[in-house]
């Protein structure tokens, strides 16, 4: 993997039609290179046989230059006896010139040429010379157009051609037959020259017998070469077959009349012999040119035929490859593209559509899985949608219930800001109360020292009558005085019971405010119930106090008359001394009623200050609860409001998902249920 993260790198920056193409001229380059190299082959092999047919080409007329050259070197040595006028060579020559112009430099064969043709030129002169010049000159002239044939057959690749019927063929007609055909003409010559067998020279019979095994070796060597092409190529056994039966006739028959001649015979029919072998020969050489070219330019045809069936098949496997790259770059472009597409309308909202599945590759599964991700995707949205719209819906019943909360905070709040300053303002008045019962207890403390002090005066007023006059002064003085104060406490009690009253109204509001603040005001509940329980009590001790006072008032108005009589009726105020007495005792225990009822009045007003001081700051904890529950209903509000613009902004994110066809509409919150 860490070789191939190079070439991942290189890809990932890359476009998918540039990955293509890297990846087709990567695929298609190796194939063009070999077809390259197989077509280079291929016309590699074209040209060298092409050049195996120039060398037949060329190496033809030299073969007919060769022939017309025996033929003059017969009738220069042996005149009419060779028989029918030969082909000039100067014609043949000029046919090997044609042949050289276009193909010479190719084969560099110029200067063997030049050479020849000097040697030729040389042949004209000869005419006066003897027939020993003669004969070396032609002979000069023959080995040159062998050699010749020899260097184009080299030249030519003829000796180089790989096939076994082509390159016997090519041996037997650039080496064999055109030595063969030399041997026979000179061993006419030879066999032509001897005039008898006693005047035979020795030489020439021994030539001839050597002409003989050369001509017999040769011909061996052209059948086995004949042999080899045909086992290699059936075809050309029939075609060869009547040439090579010449060759072996016609050579048999000069063998037989060779053999005549060194039995001593005469030589009648030996010239004949090898004339009719050089002419088998030459006709054999044209067939075997002729069947040469024709499996060379067979050949040649061939590896045109394949190369051209190369070309084909390559360019249309070409075609296919570049047909099936194309559709195969266009499905997977036309995959891409729609994901595409459907991604970005995706990524717009809209989740109605869905990925086309082209194919059942890759592409066509992350199709598929890219339509199951739409449509969990769209189910997810359309529950958001739902809960959304619920949490919007709860968000507005919070927020609403929320503001009514706060509402009813603060007017609480409000209402026991009130009812602490009505407590407090109780609490104020308890303690006018508080003192004005303190004072009450003083002046019924007085009073019963002065009632005390009477019922002792009253006791020695038998033993004081002298001063009956002026106590009853003192007495009357005194008892208007206490009915003036009598007055004053029932004013006092009054004011009490005012107070009372209105501290019953106090605690029974403060009882509503209490069952309507819930559980945080049992509390104050209670105090509200104690302080209505102890102003009900306050009202029966002032109803009792007022019902002593009345009592004492009474007394005191008798009293007062009593002391208008003692003025008038001095002498009747010792009979009504014990009344008096009496009287007296049964005020001072009014009195110390009235004293213990002060007392009692005093404690319980003290009593109700310090609840009235709890119940104050049992409201001021309330108040400060409610200020604190305020805060908090605040806070809960603006958390509520932010709850409920969160929500708001969730549904208009879900509402940018399109998750139903019809209309183009973006989806809704359906039937929210309430929460």
């Amino acid at each position: 993997m860490l070789i191939v993260q190079p070439a991942i790198r290189f890809m990932n920056r890359l476009t998918y039609s540039r990955k293509m193409l890297i990846a087709a001229l990567f695929f298609c380059v190796p194939i063009a290179l070999l077809s390259y190299f197989l077509i280079t082959n291929i016309l590699e092999q074209i040209e060298f046989s092409s050049k195996e047919r120039i060398g037949v080409e060329y190496a033809t007329p030299l073969g007919k230059l060769l022939h017309g050259v025996l033929e003059e070197r017969s009738t220069a040595l042996l005149g009419a006896e060779a028989g029918g006028a030969p082909t000039s060579s100067d014609q043949l020559l000029a046919g090997v010139e044609r042949t050289h112009a276009p193909r010479g430099d190719m084969l560099a064969t110029k200067g063997q040429l030049q050479e020849l043709k000097l040697k030729m030129g040389k042949l004209s002169g000869l005419r006066g010379g003897t027939a020993h010049q003669t004969f070396e000159a032609y002979n000069a002239v023959t080995t040159d157009l062998l050699g010749l044939i020899v260097l184009v057959a080299d030249n030519s690749n003829l000796t180089l051609d790989p096939d076994i019927d082509s390159y016997y063929l090519m041996d037997t007609f650039s080496t064999k037959l055109p030595a063969l055909a030399e041997a026979l003409s000179r061993a006419t010559i030879i066999a032509s020259r001897l005039p008898g067998i006693s005047a035979a020279p020795v030489g020439d019979r021994t030539d001839l017998i050597v002409l003989s095994g050369q001509i017999k070796t040769l011909v061996e060597g052209v059948n086995k070469n004949i042999r080899a092409s045909c086992e290699k190529n059936m075809k050309l056994s029939e075609r060869l077959q009547t040439p090579l039966q010449e060759i072996d006739y016609s050579v048999t028959e000069f063998l037989k009349s060779v053999a005549i001649v060194t039995a001593a015979s005469t030589p009648a029919g030996l010239a004949k012999a090898a004339k009719n072998a050089d002419a088998a020969v030459f006709r054999a050489n044209e067939v075997v040119a002729r069947e040469l070219d024709g499996l060379l330019a067979a050949r040649v045809s061939g590896f045109r035929t394949r190369m051209t069936t190369y070309l084909s098949i390559s360019f249309v496997l070409f075609l296919i490859g570049v047909y099936l790259n194309i559709a195969c770059y266009l499905s997977v472009r036309f995959g891409i593209v729609s994901a595409k597409d459907v991604t970005l309308k995706v990524a717009e909202g809209d989740l109605t559509v869905e990925v086309p599945v082209l194919s059942q590759d890759e592409l066509g599964e992350m199709a598929r899985v890219c339509n199951t991700m739409t449509g969990n995707l769209r189910h997810i949205v359309g529950t958001l949608s739902d809960v959304t719209g619920r949490v919007h819906d709860c968000a507005g019943k919070l927020s609403n219930s929320v503001e009514q909360q706060s509402g009813f905070s603060t007017q609480l709040s409000s209402s026991v800001v009130e009812i602490s300053s009505t407590m407090e303002e109780f609490t104020s008045t308890a303690s006018q109360i508080a003192r004005h019962s303190q004072s009450v207890v003083e002046r019924a403390d007085k009073t019963l020292d002065d009632t005390k002090n009477g019922a002792a005066e009253v006791e020695n007023l038998n033993f004081k009558v002298n001063d009956i006059s002026q106590n009853i002064q003192t007495n009357l003085t005194e008892i208007v005085e206490l009915g003036r104060k009598s007055k004053e406490i029932n004013k006092v009690m009054e004011i009490i019971n005012n107070i009372a009253n209105q501290t019953k109204l106090i605690a029974f509001n403060a009882a509503l405010e209490a069952a309507s603040a819930g559980e945080a005001g049992k509390r104050f509940g209670v105090v509200a119930v104690e302080i209505r329980r102890l102003a009900d009590s306050v009202v029966e001790s002032t109803s009792e106090i007022e019902g002593k006072i009345t009592e004492i008032l009474d007394s005191v108005n008798r009293l007062v008359m009593s002391s208008e009589k003692s003025f008038q009726l001095i002498q009747e105020g010792q009979e009504y001394a014990s009344h008096t007495v009496l009287m007296l005792i049964e005020s001072v225990e009014g009195v110390e009623e009235t004293a213990d009822a002060a007392r009692q009045i005093s404690l319980s007003t003290q009593q109700q200050q310090i609840a009235s001081s709890q119940v104050v700051l049992a409201l001021k904890d309330i108040e400060q609860g409610m200020r604190f529950a305020t805060d908090s209903v605040r806070n809960s509000n603006s958390v509520t409001d932010e709850l409920l613009e969160l929500s708001e902004q969730m549904k208009k994110l879900v509402r940018t998902f399109k998750v139903s066809k019809g209309d183009d509409a973006l989806i809704t919150a359906a039937n929210v249920e309430t929460c």
